[in-house]
């Protein structure tokens, strides 16, 4: 996303700043501060085409939650809730029903996605132009509309992105359901799973430090909802894999430190904390 952007930008940068960015949103409050991290990183690399920068880290967790919406509605649509038998049928009504909102946000943010990709014209109404002219404002969405032109004539790199996504969501199902099966005597099907694994990872970027408990209450009753009690289990045991994995970004991060304090002498440990 930041090299359709015409960015230089190399894969090992991608990989340092979101292994930097996973590790510090395991303590930040969800997304929000994981993200924050990762833009503030990519702006210092790219300091000439800050919000354009700026931009990309925004595109590519648009991308990311509704290839996650669009996962979990897909899942939805293929699951028959008739033929689930659970031992608690009002904690299943409600996860059809959430399942619903789901597919509703998913279907206003494909039309809107697509209304603003498609429609080169909505630039060229009066009401843009007048928005335009506002002042600070207006200089925002005019590089906004430089953006999304940019990604409209670059497809090949949105697409690669939403298959990407698509792909570490497909991971984050297999993960817990060998996990699952690893480690209790039952656990829901895998089809199940692909319906689980979307909604525990929106529950994941809820406001809290690291997501820390979203993701575990979400997985237990989604679990209780396909009548297994061991969500909890699953839950603590895939944020322990995740605890692990993200570590490696502090590995990244101290590196990262010693090469930015080289790059901008000026500036102290203190103000890069």
């Amino acid at each position: 996303m930041v090299r359709a952007l015409g960015i230089s930008f190399t894969y090992f940068d991608a990989i340092r700043i979101g292994f930097i960015g996973s590790f510090f949103g395991l303590f930040a409050f969800g997304i929000i501060g994981s993200d924050t991290l990762r833009a503030f990183y990519v702006t210092r690399q790219t300091k000439d085409r800050m919000p354009e920068a700026i931009c990309s880290v925004v595109a590519d967790r648009i991308v990311g939650l509704i290839t996650m919406f669009s996962f979990a509605s897909v899942a939805f649509l293929l699951l028959d809730f008739e033929d689930i038998a659970t031992a608690h049928p009002g904690k299943l009504q409600t996860l059809k029903y959430a399942c619903q909102v789901v597919l509703g946000v998913t279907s206003v943010c494909l039309v809107g996605v697509f209304s603003v990709i498609l429609a080169p014209q909505l630039a060229k109404t009066k009401t843009f132009k007048w928005l335009l002219g506002l002042p600070r404002v207006g200089n925002l969405l005019e590089k906004l509309s430089d953006v999304v032109l940019t990604y409209r004539s670059q497809p090949k790199a949105v697409l690669s992105a939403v298959g990407l996504s698509l792909i570490i969501n497909l991971c984050f199902v297999i993960s817990i359901f060998f996990l699952a099966i690893g480690l209790t005597n039952s656990a829901p099907p895998f089809r199940d799973h692909l319906l689980i694994e979307p909604i525990c990872m929106v529950a994941n970027a809820a406001p809290l430090p690291g997501g820390l408990g979203g993701m575990e209450l979400a997985l237990k009753f989604l679990y209780e909802a396909f009548s297994c009690e061991t969500g909890v289990i699953v839950g603590f045991a895939f944020r322990f894999s995740l605890l692990c994995i993200s570590a490696l970004g502090a590995i990244f991060w101290f590196l990262n430190r010693k090469k930015v304090n080289e790059a901008y002498p000026y500036q102290t440990d203190d103000s890069l904390a």
